[in-house]
């Protein structure tokens, strides 16, 4: 009877002491490996964070803010006809990215101005126009960009888009990495499309 009272409210030995508090430091050690794997996960998430904030902002001082093609001039052959000028300003309102039609039936020119961020689509307007009979005898651009090289040939992109420079002897010269804002004949014919530089001023980033 004694021993097992004496079993049952036993008092660890010195042995059993240390067992348990070999276990309960494993147990601690365990945690503080946790936590640690915690902060470095925190960190390196902090850390990628930065570096996609830094290409957005390199990305962005490389562009100027309205980069974009911004308006389109046709001068049109045919858009005299009332009912062709009325049916094409509708049209070519319902093109994405578009803000502003203006039709000129004497001058037979067509004036598209486009929403900031917006995509030029020459494409489009000619799938609109042709139908009608109304042709374009010539596109001019207005836009905001940067002039970049490539394979020995110069690129004037503007967001989205992006055009080769026609090399010509009356064509003003505009240096590589610069923001630029153009007046451009355009050929969208071919692709890349080619503009050829009619005026440029520097643009201010």
């Amino acid at each position: 009877m004694n021993s097992v009272v004496a079993t049952a409210g036993a008092i660890p030995s010195g042995h059993d002491r240390q067992h348990c508090f070999s276990e309960s430091t494993r147990g601690s050690e365990g945690l503080d490996c946790d936590n640690d794997s915690i902060v470095v996960k925190e960190r390196q998430m902090k850390l990628h964070k930065r570096i996609l904030l830094l290409s957005s902002l390199t990305l962005a001082s490389v562009m100027p803010a309205w980069s974009q093609v911004e308006k389109a001039e046709l001068r049109t052959t045919a858009i005299s006809c009332g009912v062709c000028a009325a049916v094409s300003e509708v049209k070519l309102r319902r093109i994405a990215g578009v803000d502003k039609v203006t039709i000129s039936k004497s001058a037979e020119s067509v004036t598209v101005s486009y929403k900031p961020g917006a995509v030029f689509q020459p494409l489009e307007i000619r799938k609109i126009l042709e139908p009608l009979n109304v042709g374009i005898a010539q596109f001019q651009i207005s836009a905001t960009g940067r002039i970049q090289e490539q394979g020995g040939k110069q690129f004037f992109v503007a967001g989205k888009d992006k055009f080769v420079l026609r090399a010509a002897a009356n064509a003003p010269k505009i240096p590589t990495n610069t923001a630029v804002s153009i007046e451009a004949i355009l050929n969208d014919k071919i692709y890349p499309m080619e503009l050829r530089v009619m005026t440029f001023k520097p643009v201010a980033q």
